[in-house]
């Protein structure tokens, strides 16, 4: 028994250490052609344990023919993960994790919301400051890894609650096609202004 205690302790301290060295040394992404689903799949597979614990239950809208993005598959997943982590977090008594993910135009946009504890309004405006967290064992680090590793994938990252209402996570990607138009630099002489 005190070996799984101390077990625990360690893997906790291990996550605190790794998430503090991504936030303050973020490596740049290795980028290849990513399928959401597969790495979503991952990162769930590797919480089922901690879900089925918790009795959550878990949805997820993938469409089979999603396209890749051009991402990281690592850093990726770990920020699925620190988002599932919170919202597995705020359920302490059970609930539902919904993920939705769906392609628009340009964009691939994915989904996480839970039906937790929510977040106060006046802690959601310093939710992604340094080390701010409203729990007692949490390091306030794990939404700073997110926005950043999202940030270097060019993605968009929001987030929204209200206190009994759960909290929703949304992701933007913009699709490889769109990040090729947007990173292109205008024909010199043309106009640029916005019509």
């Amino acid at each position: 028994e005190l070996l799984d205690v101390a077990l625990q302790e360690v893997t906790r301290l291990d996550s605190i250490v790794n998430n503090f060295l991504r936030a303050i040394r973020p490596a740049p992404p290795d980028l290849t052609d990513v399928y959401i689903q597969s790495v979503l799949g991952e990162a769930l597979n590797f919480m089922r344990h901690e879900i089925q614990d918790r009795n959550i239950r878990v949805e997820a809208v993938l469409p089979d023919k999603l396209p890749p993005i051009h991402g990281d598959p690592n850093q990726l997943k770990q920020a699925f993960f620190n988002i599932m982590k919170n919202s597995i977090q705020s359920m302490a008594d059970g609930g539902l994790l919904s993920i939705v993910c769906k392609r628009t135009d340009d964009f691939l946009d994915l989904r996480f919301a839970d039906t937790g504890r929510g977040i106060a309004s006046e802690d959601l405006g310093r939710i992604m400051e340094p080390y701010f967290t409203t729990r007692a064992d949490g390091s306030g680090l794990g939404l700073l890894v997110v926005e950043r590793v999202l940030r270097n994938h060019g993605a968009e990252f929001g987030i929204g609650s209200a206190p009994g209402e759960g909290t929703t996570f949304t992701i933007r990607f913009p699709l490889r096609d769109r990040r090729t138009r947007l990173l292109q630099p205008p024909e010199t002489g043309q106009d640029t202004a916005p019509r």
